[in-house]
């Protein structure tokens, strides 16, 4: 990782940082009762918040041909412009009492650049409620096989609560000015299942 692509992502998280009630309260990241809010994009920007510097106009949520997405038309795109900067996307969801939140979603990286490099990263997170960020896993180009690929996590267990709560699920890109390699994101969608407990089993009796 080039010395310039750590300063981009130390820049950028103190970007984030000022940003982040922003991006919690924000009227365009409503929770939704379960699942998603338009988790395959193919309503643009409903239900997501993105957030982007320095390049505020870009369009994340796009439909641009240049780069397919996963199902249908609409998908999100993070980085990939030419800029030392920070693509991010937020939406956030309720997570019902006594349940486990799974996240899944499909994401392609196209690999490109130097050999060997990981000059870009992508970091997966979920915000709990109280504003505590868990990191869910990271890509970086070096992870690109130039065709789209499931990610299915678990949320930790601070995401399990015996009442209704609500979480912040963020897709966030840090690209290095001297490389563009986009992160496409499609189909992000949120399941809730039951949490297993270990039966309980008598102890031996012993004669």
């Amino acid at each position: 990782m080039t010395s310039r692509f750590r300063r981009a992502r130390l820049a950028a998280s103190a970007v984030i940082a000022a940003a982040a009630i922003g991006l919690v309260s924000s009227p365009a990241a409503q929770a939704a009762p379960t699942g998603t809010v338009n988790g395959d994009f193919e309503a643009g920007n409903t239900g997501w918040f993105s957030f982007s510097t320095p390049f505020g106009g870009a369009q994340l949520i796009n439909n641009s041909s240049t780069h397919p997405a996963h199902s249908g038309n609409w998908k999100a795109e993070l980085g990939g412009r030419g800029y030392t900067g920070v693509n991010r996307i937020t939406q956030q969801v309720t997570i019902p009492a006594n349940r486990v939140p799974v996240l899944t979603f499909w994401l392609r990286i196209d690999p490109q650049g130097p050999g060997g490099l990981a000059y870009r990263e992508l970091d997966v997170e979920a915000v709990a409620q109280d504003g505590t960020p868990y990191l869910l896993t990271s890509r970086t180009n070096k992870d690109g096989n130039s065709a789209y690929e499931q990610v299915t996590i678990t949320l930790p267990d601070a995401f399990y609560s015996s009442t209704q709560k609500t979480a912040t699920i963020s897709f966030m890109a840090v690209e290095d000015s001297a490389n563009k390699v986009p992160f496409l994101i499609d189909d992000v969608s949120m399941a809730y299942r039951l949490k297993m407990a270990r039966p309980w089993l008598p102890p031996l009796l012993h004669f």
